[in-house]
């Protein structure tokens, strides 16, 4: 891609160039319009060529975006996949803090039971 772009580049150059030394040469209209007549052809095909390699570069974006976007809905499934057995993966340990939570929740609530049953008694 990045040769095309310098090519073209060099193509735009070189026209620009040609126009401004066309222009800038101390000829009378005559001459110029002659000059201008012989080099049509010459920039006829300077702007056919630009014409194919606009299309080109056209064509290769539009190819460049689909795969972009193919890239991004593969890498969207695969991550979540991933996801999806990482939480496979954790579901045990989750229920097993769960339970533990359970249990120190129960544990906390008899310890609270019997300290106010302590402080009753006294």
């Amino acid at each position: 891609m990045k040769i095309k772009s310098l090519t073209y580049g060099f193509i735009i150059g070189g026209v620009i160039a040609g126009i401004g030394s066309l222009l800038s040469t101390p000829s009378s209209g005559k001459e110029l319009r002659s000059q201008i007549k012989s080099k049509k052809e010459d920039w006829s095909q300077v702007f056919e060529e630009m014409k194919v390699h606009l299309g080109e570069l056209k064509d290769s974006i539009s190819t460049l975006s689909q795969e972009g976007k193919e890239t991004v809905q593969q890498i969207s499934k695969d991550l979540q996949a991933s996801v999806k057995q990482w939480q496979a993966s954790t579901e045990p340990n989750n229920q097993k803090l769960q339970q533990e939570i359970q249990l120190i929740q129960s544990k906390i609530e008899e310890l609270e039971s019997s300290l106010n049953t302590n402080n009753n008694s006294n």
